[in-house]
């Protein structure tokens, strides 16, 4: 019970979920938590590469690859 409450007390993190052209499956990730303040508070805050965290069990290579393609994507609908 004890860790239920622990649980319960960690920050809430919200995700998206991404279409890759390099992977069938739906990509789940979210922002950094410094990322996602800026993001919030900032309006002309523009995310880098370390800013997103890729939560799908992904290869290394692949979840980078995946990386760069989400921010190119963001971007470009910026």
């Amino acid at each position: 019970m004890k860790q239920l409450g622990e649980k319960m007390k960690q920050l809430k993190r919200y995700s998206f979920h991404f279409q890759s052209e390099l992977h069938p499956e739906v990509i789940r990730w979210r922002y950094t938590d410094e990322a996602d303040h800026a993001a919030n508070y900032h309006k002309t805050f523009k995310p880098k590469v370390s800013d997103l965290i890729i939560l799908t069990k992904l290869p290394k290579q692949l979840s980078r690859d995946i990386r760069r393609e989400l921010l190119a994507d963001i971007l470009r609908e910026n």
